[in-house]
């Protein structure tokens, strides 16, 4: 396998199981809601887990992808998702998840299922890479301050994009009045 595919696939699905499991820090109570939606008992215990779960796979990936038990929490962690859209379709339910977060709110059915033979190869990738390069602690800091650099950009760009349209605004408000400082 090529050393940029193996890291790849790990280096992306370390980042989104990086962001969904922050995005359920953030805000637990939007798991919490999927799993009581879902009729299973202990949301707050559930909740808790899959995001130490999550945290554990994306640390696994970056630091020992090798391991079996890299590709087994890998793996269980997508089957976990299709089970849940399972389950909701079981109970006849349109069950909402903030699986990435609050803005990612969709409802649970196909994705899930689609993205089971992902996680599937995801786990293959990283258990059967043939490179020792891009694995280690080091990796997990990398990706986790990248990640955050992405976020903190995403966040602020829409805010800055409505700043810099208001002080266009205001600047030709303050033109049109007569006002400058020229003296």
């Amino acid at each position: 396998m090529l050393v940029a595919v193996d890291a790849a696939v790990r280096l992306v699905a370390a980042s989104v199981l990086l962001y969904s499991a922050g995005q359920k820090l953030v805000a637990p109570s939007a798991i919490r809601q999927t799993i009581r939606a879902l009729r299973m008992p202990a949301p707050h215990f559930l909740a808790a887990a899959v995001c130490v779960v999550e945290f554990a796979a994306a640390i696994l990936l970056l630091a020992a992808p090798r391991l079996w038990l890299t590709a087994v929490i890998v793996v269980a962690l997508g089957l976990s998702f299709a089970v849940a859209a399972l389950i909701a379709q079981i109970h006849g339910d349109s069950v909402r998840c903030s699986c990435l977060g609050r803005k990612s709110q969709s409802d649970l059915g196909w994705r899930q299922y689609a993205l089971l033979p992902v996680w599937s190869a995801v786990g293959w990738v990283a258990h059967s890479g043939t490179s020792d390069r891009f694995v280690g602690p080091l990796w997990v800091s990398v990706s986790a301050v990248g990640l955050s650099v992405i976020i903190v950009v995403f966040q602020l760009l829409p805010l800055g994009f409505r700043s810099w349209s208001y002080l266009k605004v205001l600047e030709s408000q303050w033109a049109s009045s007569g006002s400058s400082s020229r003296s």
